[in-house]
């Protein structure tokens, strides 16, 4: 395994020289971003498997509870992703199929999930439970889903939690229980692709709601919200954390919104699954200027190492809680999309948890037992692996951050406050058919279209930092 690690390395560094040889001073710039951030790089690059080779990871962030397991008897789960499993990974399976222009050395970084195995805890929890039950379970995520957002500071009952299979059966059902055919829906745009799909496979109208109209509402305090919101919707879907910006609304403009759905009857269908990985303390948080595209990257260097979940839309707008959905899900922070693990609703209001709790039953669409045992040994046993990875993250941020200032410093790119995405914007790099050149040059990313946003590219940073460095090189050399 050392050897093809060693392997993997060796494939890396030459794709990255061979990109390099025009321009000697940018190599230097670039390995002086290296030797600045080595000693990170060398702490959390075992934390992550490569697109070039995927060894052992053992889970290093419970080594000790390993340690113990072993001393007790029990069976220590820690997994090898060999070549065979990662294979299997959507990730990496389906590329020639999807991407087909891309070559076969190009590095993935489109699906939403992270290259990192899952606590073992997780598995445990699962192994032990597959084990020893059997028949239809009963299994309660209801108070263990109110402690978790306990532990965030905000308040909610443990009764208004509805469990779901998944966060996008939470949405359309929400779109179903709330709407009519023919009705107007607000999105935060840009915004995932399947939210929009759900809206309209409803036959419903998408209200696009500009994230950059917000974003200057909160600079100009003469602009009125009713400018930018439709009054005459039924319902907004709101993505937030914003994915793919990693935009995170204000308080007080979350509460203007909240205010403004209250008075017209609109109900707010939230998804919060990218809540956990928050970057509210950093400097990366904004879209960059061209002062900060050309900050020394020493400075950039410091960025970016405070962590914190989200708070919780409008959590304490009291008024607007009868009028809001928000939908969450352990699965995206504690990376469980082979399982999936249980996702929720929260409703406040008494006749529209109901509601939605009937169609949920009667369409077959509640979480598994074992969905929900995953989610339960997540936020109770996980939080230290969940930490470990989110400074692993943090790091990635101020790399790519610090990469791009060198390698392309006029790209308009965001990293948004939350989140593991880059957002680029490569209308100007590369005028047509942006998505196949960029796939062609061996990154595949998502494409900005499907988020109503041609020429943009969505990359996971959730990843080897040799990943990103190479993504960058071959988009920006």
């Amino acid at each position: 395994m050392k050897a093809l690690k060693e392997g993997a390395v060796a494939d890396a560094e030459q794709i990255e020289g061979s990109s390099l040889k025009a321009n000697a001073a940018l190599k230097q710039q670039v390995d002086d971003i290296d030797n600045l951030f080595s000693e990170e790089i060398s702490a959390f690059s075992t934390l992550w498997n490569t697109p070039f080779c995927h060894g052992n990871t053992e889970d290093k962030h419970d080594a000790n509870d390993n340690a113990n397991d072993n001393a007790n008897g029990n069976v220590n789960l820690s997994v090898d992703y060999g070549d065979a499993q990662a294979s299997n990974r959507l990730k990496f399976s389906s590329l020639s199929s999807r991407f087909p222009h891309a070559p076969e050395n190009a590095v993935s970084m489109w699906i939403a999930d992270m290259d990192t195995a899952p606590s073992k805890h997780i598995a445990h929890a699962i192994s032990a439970f597959v084990s020893s039950h059997y028949g239809y379970q009963s299994v309660d995520i209801c108070e263990v889903v109110a402690a978790r957002y306990a532990k965030q500071g905000a308040d909610i009952a443990a009764n208004s939690v509805v469990s779901t299979a998944s966060v996008m059966a939470a949405v359309d059902t929400a779109l179903k229980v709330n709407t009519t055919k023919g009705d107007k829906v607000m999105v935060l745009s840009p915004t995932y692709g399947p939210l929009r799909e759900r809206i309209t496979a409803q036959e419903l109208k998408v209200v696009d709601v500009s994230v950059d109209d917000i974003s200057i509402k909160e600079t100009d305090l003469d602009r009125n919200i009713t400018a930018l919101l439709d009054a005459g919707s039924t319902a907004f879907v709101l993505c937030h954390p914003n994915n793919p910006t990693g935009t995170v609304l204000s308080e007080p403009l979350q509460h203007e919104i909240a205010r403004f759905c209250e008075t017209h009857n609109i109900t707010l269908i939230l998804d919060e699954v990218h809540s956990e990985f928050g970057f509210v303390d950093t400097e990366t948080t904004a879209n960059n200027s061209a002062a900060n595209t050309r900050s020394n990257t020493k400075n950039t260097a410091h960025h970016g190492n405070n962590t914190c979940a989200i708070k919780p839309f409008a959590i304490d707008s009291q008024f607007a809680q009868d009028t809001i959905i928000r939908i969450n899900s352990a699965g995206k922070a504690f990376n469980l999309s082979a399982i999936p693990a249980a996702s929720y609703a929260i409703i406040a209001n008494d006749e529209l948890r109901d509601k939605f709790a009937r169609e949920i039953d009667s369409c077959h669409l509640e979480a598994s037992p074992v969905a929900k045992v995953a989610l339960i040994a997540a936020y109770e046993k996980a939080d230290d692996w969940l930490a470990c990875v989110l400074k692993a993250i943090a790091f990635n941020r101020q790399y790519a951050q610090a990469l791009i200032n060198v390698l392309s410093p006029t790209t308009p790119y965001t990293l948004g406050e939350a989140g593991y995405f880059l957002w680029l914007n490569l209308n100007q790099r590369f005028v047509n058919d942006t998505f196949i050149e960029v796939c062609k040059r061996g990154v595949i990313g998502v494409d900005g279209a499907s988020f109503n946003a041609p020429g943009y590219l969505r990359l996971n940073l959730a990843c080897h930092p040799s990943t990103i460095k190479t993504a960058l090189l071959r988009l920006f050399s």
